[in-house]
This record gives structure tokens, sequence and C-alpha cells, in this order.
């Protein structure tokens, strides 16, 4: 990956809140969720949702999923700038003392007046890993992309 691509792709880490969570349903069906995300040293991703929302559903059945982080207001031909693609596992956080540093990861200090227990044991509520194993982004936007130049 070239010096240019890890600048943009920290750019997009640091300067986009939402990330995209595309799963698979129990009955074979793409299901794509945007979620507010932070990330950790390790650029693991980080969420909380309810455990009946049909991406915590399809995350507990099957694990890999794809997730994208994209600026939204790119412009048309630019979108090969604008967006960081990633594939891995998630998984959902069951363990108190692994959702309490979560829970500041993403809330910071708003983290201080919410309780572990609201998404533990018999709770409505999860905190959701996500691990990636590949990442990339595009290097040529649709309109340079030709039938000679396909990387």
């Amino acid at each position: 990956m070239t010096h240019e691509l890890i600048d943009r792709a920290k750019e997009l880490l640091n300067s986009i809140q939402y990330i995209n969570v595309a799963s698979v349903t129990p009955d074979g069906l793409p299901w794509n969720t945007p979620v507010y995300a932070k990330f950790d040293e390790q650029l693991n991703f980080y969420w909380s949702s309810w455990i009946q929302a049909e991406h915590s559903i399809n995350i507990r059945s099957r694990h890999n999923i794809f997730v994208t982080l994209y600026d939204s207001t790119r412009k048309r031909g630019d979108n090969n700038r604008r967006c960081l693609y990633s594939s891995g596992v998630a998984t959902e956080l069951d363990q108190v003392s692994t959702i309490a540093p979560k829970l500041q990861l993403l809330y910071g200090s708003e983290a201080q007046t919410m309780s572990v227990d609201d998404y533990s044991g018999s709770a409505i509520k999860r905190v959701y890993q996500f691990s990636p194993e590949a990442a990339w982004l595009n290097d040529l936007s649709e309109r340079q992309v030709t039938g000679t130049r396909l990387r």
C-alpha cells in the first residue's frame, strides 16, 4: 500500500464516525446496517446494538462480515479516495471485564453514567467487536478503469 493510500485510510478512520456492517441473514440474504463505531489501536471496531437487530442476529449465526467506512459527501468519480473496505470477523462481547473499557472507548465520559449490566447477561443490548482480516482502498476511480488498466 502506498503512503498516499495509508494517509487516506488514517484520515477516514479519524474523521468518519459511522461504519456500514454488511452481514448475511440466516436465510442467506444480504443485510447492511450503519452503526456508530470507534476503533482501537489494533484497528478493531466496536459498536453497541440491540440484540434483536437484524445485524446482531446475523452476527450470532455467521461471524464473517464486511465493513465499509466512507465519506458520503465525496464527489462523483472520487469515490476511490474516500472509502475503506474491510472483511473480517464480528463477535458479541459477553465478559463484563471486556465490555467496560469498550463502553469507555465508544462513549467517553458518558460511559461513567452507563452500567455494564445493560450490555451483558439478560440485557437487551450488547457491544460488538469487528476484527478486520483484510482492508483496502481503491486506487482508481471508475473513470480511470479501462480494459488495459485494471489496477
